[in-house]
C-alpha cells in the first residue's frame, strides 16, 4: 500500500506525497470518498447538482476545473464544507493509487 512521504529522501514510486496534489487531484479524491460514503454513482452528484454526468465525470477523473459557484454549490447541497471536499488524508492512499493508475493505464492507451 503506499505511503506517506516523510523526509524527503524516499523515492520509492508508490510513495505519494499529499502536499503535491493539485486542487483538480484533491477535489477527485474528496469526490472519491463522498461517494463512496454516500454509495453515490457520478450520475447521483450530477442530478443533485444539475448538471451532466458526463461533466460530473471528469471533474471526479480530475480532468475539469469547477467554478466557484459550482463548490459553493456542492457544499451547500451535500453539506459539507469546502474544505472537506479538498482534504486528503492518509486513509486516501488506497483511492490515490487506484487513481493515479487508472491515469497511467488511460495515458499508455492512448499513446
Amino acid at each position: 500500500m503506499p505511503q506517506l512521504k516523510d523526509d524527503g529522501t524516499d523515492e520509492r514510486s508508490d510513495v505519494v506525497d499529499l502536499k503535491s496534489l493539485s486542487f483538480q487531484e484533491r477535489l477527485a479524491i474528496g469526490l472519491m470518498r463522498l461517494k463512496a460514503e454516500r454509495r453515490l454513482t457520478n450520475k447521483d452528484l450530477a442530478e443533485q447538482l444539475g448538471v451532466s454526468e458526463a461533466y460530473m465525470s471528469q471533474v471526479t477523473r480530475g480532468m475539469r476545473d469547477v467554478k466557484l459557484s459550482t463548490l459553493d454549490k456542492m457544499q451547500r447541497e451535500w453539506e459539507v464544507t469546502i474544505e472537506d471536499l479538498f482534504k486528503v488524508s492518509e486513509s486516501d492512499l488506497a483511492r490515490i493509487a487506484v487513481w493515479r493508475a487508472r491515469k497511467k493505464k488511460n495515458k499508455a492507451t492512448d499513446e
